[in-house]
């Protein structure tokens, strides 16, 4: 699943993946995926929240918002958590 890579402000301490191509996903699958291989998830119903460091938010859109200013560390933690849920992720320069 590739995705765009955008920081919504300069001064903004989060990173946002969008998918290039429309997908859902399905939370309650998406959230035992996540648990399964460790990492801790809130989960509200609208949306995931894992955290850790950085700390992410996975939406049903596919959408993932990422706590960090480190462009590489989002990167990642966005690959990671798309492979964990079954989406084969790549970032779109």
């Amino acid at each position: 699943m590739t995705y765009y890579l955008l920081r919504p402000c300069r001064t903004a301490t989060a990173f946002i993946s969008t998918l290039k191509t429309p997908a859902r996903v399905d939370l309650t699958s998406a959230a035992r995926r996540l648990q399964d291989a460790g990492l801790r998830v809130n989960d509200v119903k609208v949306m995931l929240i894992v955290e850790g460091e950085p700390e992410l938010t996975l939406y049903e859109s596919g959408k993932v918002l990422v706590k960090t200013h480190d462009e590489a560390e989002a990167r990642v933690a966005i690959d990671r958590v798309y492979a964990t849920i079954g989406m084969p992720a790549g970032a779109s320069a």
